[in-house]
C-alpha cells in the first residue's frame, strides 16, 4: 500500500487505513471510478467506521488529499528552509519535491492527477496547491522577501510572475505523472529548475539549470 509518512500518525488506525486505501484506489483508478465499498473492502473496515470518520466519499478524498498536501509542503519548505539563497533554496525545493513523489507514484498521482475533475471543492485544493509553490519562489529561506518581491533591481517581479510560473511548474509535473515518468524515475529536475527560475533571472542564465546533474 502507499506511504503517507507521518501525515496520520496518532489517529485512529481504521482512519489510517482508509486513507491508505483512498490513495491507493484513487491513485490507480481515479476517483471516479472508486465508491465507498470499494475503500471499505479495501482498508478491512465497515462502512459505518467510514460514516463516523467522513461524511462521504468527497469529504473523504478531501480530507486526505489535504493531508497528504500538507506533507508533501512540509518537507517541501523545510528543504527550502535550509539553503543559503534563492536559487539554492529553488533547486533543494525542486529535489524535496521529486524524492516526495518518486517514494511513492501511486500516492504521486493521487496527490497531483487526481485532483483535477473531482469537483470544484477539488480544484479549490488544487488552486492553493500551486499558490503554496508560489509562495516558495516569491520568497527567500527563512521567509524574507526574495526576487519577486525586492522593490529595485533587474530580479524586480510581481507576484503575478510567481503565479505563472508555479502554474507552468504545477502542469509540468502534472504532465509527468501522468506520463508515467515517476515510475520510470525518470529524471526531469533541471526541467522544472529552468521553468522556475527562468523568469527571474532570463533565458541565457537559466539555460545553464538544464545541464546541472542533480546528485542522488
Amino acid at each position: 500500500m502507499s506511504r503517507l509518512n507521518g501525515s496520520f500518525d496518532g489517529r485512529d488506525p481504521a482512519r489510517r487505513r482508509i486513507a491508505l486505501a483512498l490513495v491507493d484506489l484513487v491513485g490507480d483508478h481515479g476517483l471516479e471510478a472508486v465508491g465507498v465499498e470499494a475503500v471499505c473492502v479495501r482498508a478491512g473496515v465497515p462502512r459505518a467506521h467510514f460514516e463516523r470518520c467522513f461524511a462521504d466519499l468527497e469529504d473523504c478524498f478531501l480530507s486526505v488529499h489535504d493531508e497528504v498536501a500538507d506533507d508533501f509542503h512540509g518537507k517541501v519548505r523545510a528543504a527550502h528552509a535550509k539553503a543559503a539563497d534563492w536559487h539554492a533554496g529553488v533547486w533543494a525545493a525542486g529535489w524535496s519535491m521529486i524524492r516526495f513523489l518518486q517514494e511513492d507514484p501511486v500516492r504521486a498521482r493521487f496527490l497531483i492527477a487526481a485532483v483535477n475533475g473531482a469537483g470544484e471543492e477539488a480544484q479549490l485544493r488544487r488552486d492553493r496547491f500551486v499558490q503554496r509553490f508560489a509562495d516558495l519562489l516569491d520568497g527567500q529561506p527563512g521567509g524574507s522577501p526574495g526576487l519577486a518581491a525586492r522593490s529595485s533591481g533587474p530580479g524586480r517581479r510581481s507576484r503575478c510572475t510567481a503565479e505563472i510560473a508555479a502554474a507552468a511548474l504545477y502542469r509540468m509535473v502534472l504532465a509527468k505523472v501522468e506520463a508515467g515518468a515517476i515510475e520510470r524515475d525518470e529524471e526531469f529536475l533541471p526541467e522544472l529548475i529552468y521553468m522556475a527560475v527562468m523568469p527571474y533571472l532570463g533565458a541565457r542564465a537559466a539555460e545553464g539549470e538544464l545541464a546541472v546533474q542533480p546528485l542522488h
